[in-house]
């Protein structure tokens, strides 16, 4: 029994085609030297055909800030990129577009809930001679915003009416200087307009965007009024 409890363990194998199986209560333990910092130096590790590593579980080398740490992180294919996908360390979960920005994690700071996305939420008022007007017989700047860029595509509802008979006017949606969409027509009757999915001006991820919606009278004396009622970001 000694001779046996003194032998070496095993250091190294291969399973083929018929696998490993853990029945009942059993399992698989990742132990380690306990080296400050890190719970186990032990890993499990699935590559790709091209001998890249897809998914790794246990200590991550030099991962994220250069310390390794362990956890759980996910790549895309070398086909697609080989890019970081997602992550799981020190607690924090997060996915990553290719770009190495984090698009999706958890908000450990609180406690509770997202750290990423933000998601906002829009409110307008419904009486529309409190909506912004203009008279001016050329584009001028009702309403305006600023987001920042973390999905490609923007959708956006604008309420819209002239506040005298006779009075007609033009609204359009711009971004950076860009005119997104359509110029739409407005008259002396509250309508609607919705505007996308569609994209973004191109730029870098986390920019700040200018968004506004302008406005001009093309005929009569009243004003042309318009306001947001709501807007989002999405996927592309």
């Amino acid at each position: 029994m000694r001779e046996l409890q003194a032998g070496r363990r095993l250091e190294r194998a291969t399973i083929g085609d018929g696998g490993l199986t853990v029945t009942g209560t059993g399992g698989v333990n990742i132990t380690g030297s306990g080296r400050v910092g890190i719970s186990g130096d032990g890993r499990l590790v699935l590559y790709a055909p091209d001998g890249s590593a897809l998914i790794v579980l246990g200590r991550l080398t030099g991962f994220g800030d250069g310390i390794d740490r362990s956890g759980l992180a996910a790549w895309r294919t070398t086909a697609n990129g080989g890019t970081l996908a997602m992550s799981l360390y020190d607690g924090i979960w997060a996915v990553w577009d290719r770009a190495g920005n984090v698009v999706l994690s958890t908000d450990e700071n609180s406690g509770q809930g997202l750290g990423r996305p933000w998601l906002p939420v829009t409110w307008a008022g419904s009486d529309y001679e409190q909506w912004p007007g203009t008279t001016s017989g050329t584009f001028t700047q009702l309403c305006e915003t600023a987001l920042p860029k973390q999905q490609p595509r923007l959708f956006a509802r604008i309420r819209h009416t002239t506040d005298v008979s006779g009075t007609t006017g033009q609204i359009r949606l711009m971004c950076n200087g860009e005119q997104l969409g359509p110029t739409t027509t407005v008259t002396f009757a509250i309508g609607y307009v919705d505007i996308g999915p569609l994209a973004l001006p191109t730029s870098g991820f986390g920019d700040i965007l200018g968004l506004s919606v302008d406005g001009r009278r093309t005929a009569g004396t009243g004003r042309v009024r318009a306001t947001v009622t709501a807007s989002w970001t999405q996927q592309s």
